[in-house]
């Protein structure tokens, strides 16, 4: 039986949010408006880094990813992510970042 290991957590959560500021200050800089189409492709994007770095647990960067089932709409309406008080790490971190980076 496999144990919960919170360090390989954390790191994932720690290179997500870097991941996720790059993109996000991208996205910005361009002047795009945060819709629900551009929060998966951001999500999709920030996961992808880190599955390519091969350095941290796949297990663990799930953890941290929308449901597959229906959390991100893939429309290109603004994304209302202020409304909603639990969400997946993933899109907590992006919604921090594009109301918070300059």
């Amino acid at each position: 039986m496999k144990l919960f290991e919170g360090h390989k957590l954390h790191a994932v959560q720690a290179r997500l949010e870097l991941a996720v500021d790059a993109i996000v200050e991208r996205h910005r800089t361009a002047g795009r408006v945060l819709t629900w189409r551009l929060v998966h492709e951001i999500e999709q994007e920030a996961l992808r880094t880190l599955q390519e770095a091969g350095d941290l647990d796949m297990k663990y960067i799930r953890m941290v990813r929308s449901s597959r089932w229906g959390y991100v709409p893939k429309v290109n309406q603004p994304a209302d992510l202020q409304s909603h008080e639990c969400l997946p790490v993933a899109l907590t971190m992006i919604r921090k970042a594009y109301h918070t980076l300059h």
